[in-house]
């Protein structure tokens, strides 16, 4: 089986799916961003959300034929949900942020300072 930039591409591609369709929901949107997005702001996520998500069935298909190419993109599908979920249980700006392609979303004072990442309370602690 060959893996090469072109797999990872696609993964990227739909875990970018399901970061915008997270930012799109209201409740979540507030968590990560605090505010909630526009009613135009959610429509665009949504729908670039879903695009991200049925894009990758074709690249994958070209990649690997369309039997291989399928399995390959609900395996992507599947791998890229778990790891944003588990990123967003945790570490929600950051999941958050990779989806959106930058390092994290920072959280800005009304000072205009810049604050820290919180860490979580509790993640898979012992």
């Amino acid at each position: 089986m060959r893996t090469s930039v072109m797999s990872l591409f696609p993964f990227a591609l739909t875990y970018t799916g399901w970061a915008a369709l997270c930012l799109s929901v209201s409740r979540h949107a507030r968590e990560l961003l605090q505010r909630e997005p526009t009613p135009l702001q959610r429509h665009l996520l949504r729908t670039a959300g879903w695009i991200a998500l049925t894009v990758p069935p074709s690249m994958a298909a070209a990649h690997a034929d369309w039997p291989i190419g399928t399995v390959e993109w609900f395996g992507m599908l599947t791998a890229s949900a778990v790891s944003f979920v588990l990123l967003l249980s945790c570490y929600p700006r950051l999941a958050a942020g990779l989806g959106l392609g930058c390092q994290y979303v920072p959280r800005w004072s009304h000072s205009g300072q810049r604050e820290e990442i919180e860490e979580p309370n509790v993640c898979f602690q012992h």
